[in-house]
């Protein structure tokens, strides 16, 4: 998003009120600090919407582990 509306850190600070450190981390990929909740809401104040799906499938019987 960032890139996409060539925002810098400063304006999306004011456009979401999320610090420019943060937008700063998130454009240098440093993302440690970050949870992916806190993720998607900045996407979500940046005007973006986040859509997860999850498929649960079925794990293939493996051999035990030897002792």
């Amino acid at each position: 998003m960032l890139d996409k509306e060539r925002l810098t850190v400063r304006q999306a600070h004011h456009r979401t009120g999320i610090a420019a450190a943060d937008f700063s981390r998130i454009r240098n990929a440093d993302l440690g600090r970050f949870t992916a909740d806190r993720l998607m809401s900045i996407i979500n104040r940046l005007g973006s919407r986040v859509e997860v799906r999850i498929r649960v499938r079925r794990v293939q019987a493996t051999q035990p582990l030897p002792a």
